[in-house]
């Protein structure tokens, strides 16, 4: 079990919670496309993700914190609400899927070092963003207690992880930085 895994990848972390696109979900100034543009996104990062974790048995039990079809419950509420189509698929996006797919894809440490940045951070800091998203928030919705999600996840981390989980805070970012300059393009044609 790691007791200092979070402090470990503290800096990169902060990296991200501080990106430009996350500030606007914070402030609440992002867009229901905006939204939808990054909920597409992930939805074909965790997918990819979660597929291989499934297979390496990354997520014995831990069932519970998949996010691929809450994500896409997400998506298709905006789909129906505002009657988006065709989402923009970043370049980042395509490099950490590539990167899953064909890098880690049979390594479950390396596949557990991202299921700890994506999953635990929806179980936390995800709390507080499921406030303050276009729509329901279906992504930070979670079957069961959070707590015991959590512990349950830890359980299986230990600090050898930490090199693993600064690459994917690194290709998370990547994917803000690209998503808010595709929001900047989407602005200057609107």
């Amino acid at each position: 079990m790691s007791n200092n895994l979070r402090e470990l990848t503290g800096e990169h972390h902060k990296s991200v919670e501080r990106s430009s696109f996350v500030r606007r979900i914070i402030k609440k100034t992002i867009t229901p496309r905006e939204y939808h543009l990054y909920m597409c996104n992930q939805l074909l990062c965790y997918d990819a993700l979660e597929y291989w974790a499934e297979v390496n048995g990354v997520f014995d039990g831990i069932e519970n914190i998949k996010r691929t079809s809450n994500i896409f419950k997400d998506v298709h509420e905006l789909e129906l609400q505002h009657g988006y189509r065709t989402p923009i698929v970043t370049q980042a996006t395509l490099k950490y899927i590539e990167y899953i797919n064909t890098v880690i894809n049979n390594d479950p440490q390396k596949l557990l070092a991202h299921v700890y940045v994506r999953h635990m951070g929806d179980m936390s800091g995800g709390q507080i963003l499921k406030k303050l998203v276009p729509g329901s928030g279906h992504h930070y919705v979670f079957d069961g207690d959070i707590d015991t999600l959590k512990e349950n996840l830890r359980s299986k981390l230990h600090d050898g992880l930490a090199d693993e989980a600064k690459i994917c805070f690194d290709m998370v970012g990547e994917i803000f930085v690209e998503l808010e300059d595709q929001i900047g393009s989407m602005e200057s044609t609107d």
